[in-house]
């Protein structure tokens, strides 16, 4: 390969999103086998664009692949503070373009590059918002036109930059996603921290190319041009000499989300105290490492994920809401500073202090087993009644196949109720998220009308869909509040008029009288209630409304 000298990033500046562009517009216009186009907008109607670099192979989806090439896709920006990948972008297509060596990498892949995807945060530029990292002098803003985060945006899929990628993505359909971001954290003196997919939920096949191939060609090779690079982690407790725990990608980040579409996800998390060049060039070289990769094993790549795809419409039981198991416990090599407490100036009480001049190598605790919470079994399909047709847009943007009924069918369904649920405190990213939710399942018998939508499984979609559409899961439409009018009971009593039909319910019910009293024994503060009993002998009467907590959405069993 080239010398290492000459593609090599300089300074404390980034370009503004227009230079950017500008950039790959002037590739495009002037050399061969290069294409700028553009994919949709932001929420602030700012096109984004998609640069593809593809030697001898077209500019097309099609046309790549009736070449046999793979598709290394990378996205910039997403949250634009953190710029080091656009930066290392450009310095990786012009590597590409000058050298034929570089070049030579583009034997077997084709690379798709999105230069700045949250472009309505970049053009917020500021010097101050990111006050944790060390420059560049300039930067964007996290947030988008709508201040969403658009790294947790993959499920709800509220921006309209998430319906553009979303939509590429199914277009193009990727072998290995990329995305570039700046760490935060503890310090240390790894320059780069390599986050991927959580290997123990994802597929036998391409767990085994990520780990057996990929990953240890990255770090053979950020060792060998001196960038120090470790897994990305979450400190245990303080400091990482305390112990380190891995980190389980949920599908609303972009690792998670491309895993349930049976890819490789990979973020580059450079480290946000090291020098802005230093970062931009470690991440240009893992893009070169795990495009060596690609190159070097392309059929095997190819192989794992057409077994990816085949064993996930055999799926019969699907594991979610992952969690780290910290009672599994091995040990990390690691490379770190001493810490040490000291009195604060500020607040007169102990904080961490990190010491840059002595350097620490030890192993520590590391926790990055993990394990599902929930397991589900898959139906036949799902029937997804009309009226929640943000759900069903939704999925046609993921391209999951569905059937819209042209005539009425019976079904036998289960049915899922919510028994009980917790609601966080606080919105996050524009929703109130449910958590801990408690569901019971009947069965019945249901008649789906002209209009509603059938999603049969057996596809390779069916992790997402499941993930989507079953209530208890942590990233669902559910958990995201997309069925919260179901939680609302629309219809109410006067005491004074329900008091006489209670008492005829009562005596007609002996086992409802029953419940009551024991009820009553249960909970001193509910007999002296009087509305609370009677609101409990409502919900269990005829007059109560049948789809109160009713979960739409039901699992078709036959």
């Amino acid at each position: 390969m080239p010398g290492q000298a000459q593609w090599r990033f300089e300074g404390n500046t980034t370009p503004t999103w227009e230079e950017v562009i500008q950039r790959y517009a002037e590739f495009d216009r002037t050399r061969p086998g290069t294409t700028l186009v553009q994919i949709g907008r932001d929420d602030d109607g700012s096109p984004i664009h998609l640069f593809v670099l593809s030697d001898g192979s077209g500019s097309t989806p099609d046309s790549i692949r009736a070449a046999g090439k793979n598709i290394l896709w990378i996205t910039n920006g997403i949250h634009p503070g953190e710029p080091d990948g656009i930066d290392a972008s450009l310095l990786l297509v012009q590597a590409l373009l000058d050298s034929d060596q570089y070049m030579g990498l583009l034997a077997h892949t084709a690379v798709c590059i999105v230069p700045v995807y949250n472009v309505s945060g970049a053009r917020q530029r500021n010097g101050t918002s990111r006050v944790n990292q060390m420059g560049p002098e300039e930067y964007g803003f996290r947030g988008n036109a709508r201040n969403l985060d658009l790294n947790r945006d993959f499920m709800k899929v509220d921006a309209a930059n998430t319906r553009t990628l979303i939509t590429a993505l199914n277009t193009w359909d990727p072998d290995i996603y990329f995305e570039t971001h700046v760490s935060n954290g503890a310090d240390h003196q790894y320059v780069m921290e390599l986050l991927t997919t959580h290997p123990d939920k994802l597929d036998p096949d391409l767990r085994h190319f990520m780990q057996e191939r990929l990953m240890p060609r990255q770090y053979g090779w950020m060792e060998q041009r001196g960038h120090l690079m470790c897994p990305y982690f979450e400190t245990h407790r303080v400091i990482p000499e305390q112990g380190l725990t891995g980190f389980v990608d949920g599908p609303r980040y972009s690792t998670g989300y491309n895993a349930l579409r049976q890819r490789i996800g990979i973020l580059s998390e450079s480290h946000m105290l090291k020098p802005y060049e230093d970062r931009v060039n470690a991440t240009f070289q893992l893009l070169l490492a795990t495009l060596a990769v690609m190159n070097e094993e392309p059929e095997e790549l190819k192989q794992a994920r057409a077994n990816a795809r085949a064993r996930a419409m055999e799926l019969v039981r699907y594991q979610t809401n992952w969690r780290i198991d910290t009672t599994a416990v091995d040990s990390l090599e690691w490379h770190g500073y001493e810490a040490d407490t000291v009195t604060s100036v500020v607040t007169g009480l102990p904080r961490w202090r990190f010491h840059r001049d002595r350097t620490t190598d030890v192993r520590v605790p590391w926790m990055n087993r993990a394990l599902p919470v929930l397991q589900l079994e898959r139906p036949a399909a799902y029937l997804i009644p009309q009226a929640w047709h943000e759900v069903i847009d939704r999925l046609r943007l993921d391209r999951v196949p569905m059937q819209v009924l042209t005539g009425q069918r019976r079904f036998v369904v289960e049915t899922q109720r919510i028994e009980d649920y917790r609601t966080v405190d606080d919105p996050y990213e524009g929703h109130y998220l449910h958590r801990h939710v408690v569901t019971t399942t009947s069965v019945d018998t249901v008649l789906g009308v002209v209009g509603d939508v059938l999603v049969p499984m057996g596809q390779p979609t069916d992790a997402l869909v499941m993930e989507l559409l079953e209530p208890r899961a942590a990233d669902g439409y559910f958990a995201w509040g997309f069925f919260d009018a179901v939680l609302q009971q629309k219809e109410w009593f006067s005491d004074y008029v329900f008091e006489d039909i209670a008492a005829r319910l009562l005596a007609g019910d002996p086992a409802l009288a029953a419940d009551l009293d024991a009820m009553r024994q249960r909970d001193p503060a509910f007999a002296r209630n009087a509305f609370a009993q009677l609101l409990f002998v409502y919900r269990r009467s005829p007059h109560m409304e049948p789809g109160y907590l009713r979960y739409p959405v039901l699992r078709v069993v036959e």
